[in-house]
Order: structure tokens, then sequence, then C-alpha cells
């Protein structure tokens, strides 16, 4: 991370972790886990989620970057938005709920990306004139996921498709983004959820 980055927000940072998709299916035991959370869940507790530590570090982070989070929620406000909609928390992959799983248990965001298209280290900075991330060009200054190499998307969106997970027998490269405010122990927890749930351990 650039030294004037690093001072204007300390403790913004990505961690990663490598791990192995062990299969493609849903894992009902990580099903299991996402319906006891969903039960556990009501309007008042999404309401009252964005007061909680890591999910308010998040908000006042988003507004820091000049984003506002009332019309962009954080990923944690959106997930639990999703399912008092859905009536639930619904299966998709088994990649995509191990995301999950880890999000709704910590608040911390975690990416996937195919670990052979990424060099880490994996860092924050700022983008530079002309640097492209998802396939558009970024105005220089926003804020980005890059390895020693090149950019990999813009900060708390998604891999692109060149960099997406292909499935079974694939390594991962798990990253997660950590705002000022959120401990090494939240962060490193999210990693860990994560990585268990895909390679089923």
């Amino acid at each position: 991370m650039a030294i004037e980055l690093d001072q204007e927000f300390p403790g913004l940072r990505a961690e990663w972790r490598r791990c192995i998709c062990s299969d493609n299916r849903c894992d009902a035991g990580v099903g299991e886990r996402l319906d006891t959370l969903a039960s556990r869940f009501n309007g008042r507790q999404a309401i009252e989620l964005r007061q909680q530590q890591i999910p308010a570090a998040y908000r006042s982070f988003y507004r820091q970057i000049g984003i506002d989070p009332d019309l962009e929620p954080t990923h944690v406000e959106q997930a639990a938005l999703s399912r008092l909609l859905a009536g639930g928390n619904r299966q998709s992959d088994r990649i995509s709920d191990a995301l999950l799983l880890a999000l709704l248990e910590t608040s911390v965001p975690v990416f996937a990306f195919e670990a052979a298209a990424v060099a880490p280290p994996v860092e924050i900075r700022q983008a530079l004139a002309g640097e492209l991330a998802g396939g558009s060009d970024l105005p220089p200054g926003t804020l980005i996921l890059a390895d020693r190499e090149r950019a990999l998307c813009q900060l708390f969106e998604q891999p692109d498709v060149a960099m997406a997970v292909t499935g079974k027998g694939a390594e991962i490269l798990l990253v997660a983004v950590a705002v000022p405010g959120v401990s090494a122990i939240a962060s490193d927890e999210a990693l860990t959820i994560a990585a268990e749930a895909i390679s089923g351990s």
C-alpha cells in the first residue's frame, strides 16, 4: 500500500490465503449453518446491524472514500437485506456459500480468485492513470486490489471473468478486505471460515 494511503487509512489492508475447492456441489453442512444464521435473524437485527463495531467500521470507511452506505450498502448489510427479502439464506454454489458464511459470521467480506491468475502479495492501492481493472478504465486514485504485476479489481468489487474460479480441484486465493477498525483476528477468522467451507475440512 502506498505510504500516503497507509497514513490516510491506517489499518486498511488485504489479507489472503490459498485453499483447494474440493467439490463444486453445495455443502450440506454449510447449508445448515446458513439456515441457522437465517433463523436467528430478523428485521430488528437488520436495523441494529449497522451499529455493531465491524459493520460500522465498513460504513465509516465507505463514507471516507465517497460512497453513501445508505445507497450502496456494505457487503454484510446487503447480505442481511437479501436474507430478509428471500426469507432465508439460499444456497448457490460451494464457493459463494462459503464466502457468504464467512461474511455473515464475521462481517468481513472475502473474495475468491483463481490462484493461478494472481501473483501475490495482494495489496490495496490507488489505480494509476489508464490502468485497467474489471475490463474498464478507472479514474486515477480509485482504490483497487492489485498483485505485484497488475490491478485485479476495484476495491469491494467482484473479480473479473479472467480471474474467476473454475471449480473442483481449482486452487483458490481468498482475499479478505479489512478496513480501519477491523482486527486481524476478525479478518483471519473470515479467511479460515471460507477456506474450511470450500475445502471441506
